[in-house]
């Protein structure tokens, strides 16, 4: 006989608060884009109002983690970092869009999927609760919503960007072990490389200010011995991560051939 499976739809961020306190092992869904089947508990969120919510100020805007990648969408190009909104586009079909959260993007374990770069490379910041208490995570810490946890709300900064690369890799509706997405965000100011972003995610995970820091101050346009130096060492920040990971070489391979080809394309801007 099958297991019985229990499914709470939350109607307000009381009942979702309420659940997470009394509820042993509750997972949360959204859309339910990604998963075929539910847990044996599990909870809906994606009616939740103030999980809905989208709120844009000069500096940045806020979200709620039940917003769909559509919603996102249709605020235009002009009202959302260019990165962001690239991915948005890239990720999934509009009808997988029309349901699929962003908070579901973001936690969804395993390979990254398309949003994650971006937010990385902009230094979103997460919001998550509890029944009594709430946290401001850096995307740059986030490995997992803690058990009775939830994520409610993502805020990504606004800022100008001189150059702003998205790249997406691997097959265009469905993640694999070959996808990952790319962002590049460079600002110039007198001649000089004011500040520099680059995040690459998918199977593994690279965002490293020390790397960013290596081309940070240079003057423009760069040379072909700064992209090269560069380069290689993104290559070895890149193995590293790879050996740390444990990840099979071969598919490594492939993998960092794509992000040094992106990041060789993104620097060539800046000559």
């Amino acid at each position: 006989m099958a297991k019985t499976k229990t499914v709470y739809f939350a109607r307000n961020m009381a009942d979702v608060l309420y659940q997470l306190k009394t509820v042993s092992d509750l997972h949360i869904f959204g859309g339910c884009t990604y998963s075929r089947t539910l847990a044996d508990t599990s909870l809906i969120i994606r009616n939740v109002p103030e999980l809905k919510e989208i709120d844009r100020r000069e500096r940045y805007i806020d979200f709620g983690a039940a917003v769909t990648l559509s919603q996102l969408l249709d605020l235009g190009k002009k009202r959302l970092p260019a990165v962001l909104f690239d991915s948005l586009h890239a990720a999934a079909t509009p009808l997988v869009r029309n349901l699929a959260t962003v908070g579901g993007n973001i936690c969804i374990p395993g390979i990254k999927h398309s949003l994650f770069a971006p937010l990385l490379a902009v230094d979103a910041r997460l919001e998550c609760r509890n029944s009594s208490d709430t946290e401001i995570i850096p995307i740059t810490q986030f490995t997992a919503v803690p058990s009775g946890w939830l994520l409610s709300k993502i805020r990504v900064p606004i800022d100008e960007w001189d150059i702003a690369v998205f790249r997406r890799i691997g097959s265009s509706y469905n993640i694999t072990e070959s996808s990952a997405s790319f962002t590049f965000l460079a600002n110039t100011q007198k001649g000089i490389l004011f500040d520099l972003r680059i995040a690459f995610c998918g199977k593994l995970q690279l965002r490293s200010r020390e790397l960013e820091n290596r081309l940070i101050g240079s003057r423009l346009p760069l040379t072909e011995r700064k992209i090269e130096d560069m380069l290689e060492a993104a290559a070895q920040c890149f193995d590293d991560i790879c050996e740390r990971e444990s990840f099979p070489v071969d598919s490594c391979r492939i993998l960092k051939k794509r992000f040094l080809s992106m990041l060789g394309y993104s620097m060539e801007q800046l000559t």
